[in-house]
């Protein structure tokens, strides 16, 4: 009985192994994908395939949606292992945080579009690996282009000294956190490490924050009227990066490449992501924000994502937006 298991196991196997074979060892070589047995290879190359057949029925129908898709180092997880391992930042109350409220300046003439990148502003795309602390990459990404626009000199932080010391501010190291709360330890602690100084771990340990070490601090954090476009949109323009929440819980949004991503399926008010606003503009005859991520250059647009604007606060790109004050 066990053999006949066995060779029914071997034969299911070899008739997975030879669909897309090649284009499956390449794509296990550049993500450097390796597994523990065959029949866990043959578990995930069932979920590669699946998410393949999904990305080539959106593409060949890429015109309709405005955006196309494509396979990345996510293509062998399920939908649940994903939500587990990457949606866990905790949005917390973000109506009573008790922040000072962004105030829309007045008298300002806003251009048409804007890319803080080029201004210094914006430090290259990060990867956060399994450690669901996107929360922490938001923070940094946003005290970065505080400090740089201040300084006039880029610098980059440390993601793990907020992985690491914000524990007792209510954040939960590789398994979720919030970003106003990430700040508010780096104000209270009275600044946050550099990278160099304080590299990154992809796990959570004990905190090592040096002050001789730290690359930048804040003063206060200022929220964007909840739900607001607009003030969002006055904000990126006038002040630079900003640190928000979206829902990413689509597997459009997973395997995204390139294009104004609009959809329909994302919740305004479920938010499990935090990113970085860096900018806006118009592309094709859509409004969007320019988004950077911590999924590594090898997710979207060189590590970029172009999110509808103007279109009723989709995702929840407005809904829990912030930014430090130095």
């Amino acid at each position: 009985m066990k053999l006949i298991l066995l060779l029914g196991l071997a034969s299911i196997s070899m008739a997975f192994s030879y669909e897309f074979v090649e284009e499956w060892h390449l794509w296990k070589g550049q993500h450097q994908k390796s597994y523990m047995s065959g029949l866990e290879e043959l578990e995930r190359h069932s979920i590669w395939l699946s998410n393949k057949k999904y990305i080539e029925e959106h593409n060949a129908h890429s015109d309709d949606f405005g955006y196309t898709l494509a396979m990345n180092h996510f293509g062998d997880l399920s939908t649940e292992e994903y939500n587990a391992m990457y949606l866990t930042h905790d949005p917390g109350n973000y109506t009573h945080h008790g922040r000072k409220a962004f105030r829309t300046p007045k008298g300002v003439q806003y251009v048409d579009s804007i890319d803080w990148r080029t201004k210094g502003a914006v430090t290259s795309v990060k990867y956060q690996g399994q450690c669901g602390a996107s929360y922490a990459f938001a923070a940094t990404g946003a005290l970065e282009g505080a400090s740089a626009l201040s300084n006039d000199k880029q610098v980059i932080l440390s993601e793990q000294n907020i992985i690491d010391c914000s524990v007792p501010y209510g954040n939960h190291g590789c398994s979720g956190g919030d970003t106003y709360t990430a700040m508010k330890y780096v104000i209270d602690n009275g600044g946050i490490d550099t990278e160099s100084s304080y590299s990154f771990q992809g796990k959570q340990s004990s905190c090592q924050y040096s002050s001789k070490n730290s690359g930048a601090s804040a003063t206060g954090v200022i929220s964007i009227a909840s739900g607001s476009e607009t003030d969002l949109f006055a904000a990126v323009a006038t002040v630079g990066p900003v640190a928000v929440a979206v829902d990413a819980n689509t597997n459009a949004f997973r395997f995204y490449q390139s294009g104004v991503f609009d959809s329909s399926s994302c919740s305004n008010t479920k938010l499990n992501h935090a990113m970085l606003v860096t900018g806006y503009g118009s592309y094709n005859g859509k409004d969007y924000w320019l988004v950077k991520n911590s999924w590594s250059k090898n997710w979207g647009d060189n590590g970029y994502i172009m999110m509808v604007r103007n279109k009723y606060n989709q995702c929840g790109i407005a809904t829990d937006a912030l930014y430090p004050t130095l």
